[in-house]
C-alpha cells in the first residue's frame, strides 16, 4: 500500500497501513526461500547456473536504460521558456 493515501489524510487506513507491507514482506521472503529450496533440490549443481542467470537478469534489466540513453542522445534538445530568452549558458 503506497504511503500517499496516509499522507493525504484518507480515512480508514489505520492498522492496514502497517500490516499489508509486513504481510507482503513475509510472503515474499518465505516464497523466495521456498522457491530456492525447491530449485536446489530439483536442479543438480544449481550453483553452476546461478551466476550466469543473475548476470543475464542484470543485463536484461539494463537494456531499457541503455535504449533510453541512445534515444535521448538522438533527440533534439527541448526548448524551454528559460532557454529561449536568448542568453547563452
Amino acid at each position: 500500500m503506497p504511503p500517499l493515501p496516509g499522507d493525504r489524510g484518507v480515512p480508514g487506513l489505520g492498522v492496514a497501513r502497517a500490516l499489508w507491507p509486513v504481510i507482503g514482506g513475509l510472503v515474499w521472503s518465505v516464497g523466495v526461500t521456498l522457491a530456492g529450496y525447491g530449485l536446489g533440490s530439483v536442479v543438480p549443481n544449481v550453483d553452476r547456473y546461478l551466476l550466469p542467470v543473475i548476470a543475464a537478469v542484470v543485463i536484461v534489466s539494463l537494456i531499457p536504460h541503455g535504449l533510453e540513453l541512445l534515444h535521448s542522445r538522438r533527440r533534439p534538445p527541448r526548448h524551454t521558456a528559460a532557454s529561449t530568452d536568448g542568453q547563452a549558458r
